[in-house]
């Protein structure tokens, strides 16, 4: 399964590289990991903290190449089980 990763942006630059990357079966995988906040944020936080108005993940493959980037004001809910949950991971 490749390996995407989901780096912390803000208009001023890099916040925080995701060194450990997450496991996704594909880039609209990935795409969904990042719109659900990416075990990182949640929807609610990204769009009631001011600070992150201009935050967004920045998505790259396991060659680090950018696929694309979401903004954390577009983060949406997790409606279903299957969706990603929790925040297991740490940003460093």
């Amino acid at each position: 399964m490749p390996r995407f990763y989901f780096d912390v942006r803000t208009p001023s630059g890099v916040v925080c590289l995701d060194h450990e990357g997450l496991d996704c079966a594909d880039a609209s995988a990935a795409l969904a990991e990042a719109r659900h906040g990416a075990h990182f944020v949640t929807p609610e936080e990204g769009a009631g903290n001011p600070l992150f108005s201009g935050y967004r993940f920045s998505v790259a493959d396991e060659a680090h190449h950018v696929l694309f980037t979401v903004p954390f004001t577009d983060l949406e809910a997790d409606e279903a089980a299957g969706a990603p949950s929790g925040r297991a991971r740490h940003l460093s």
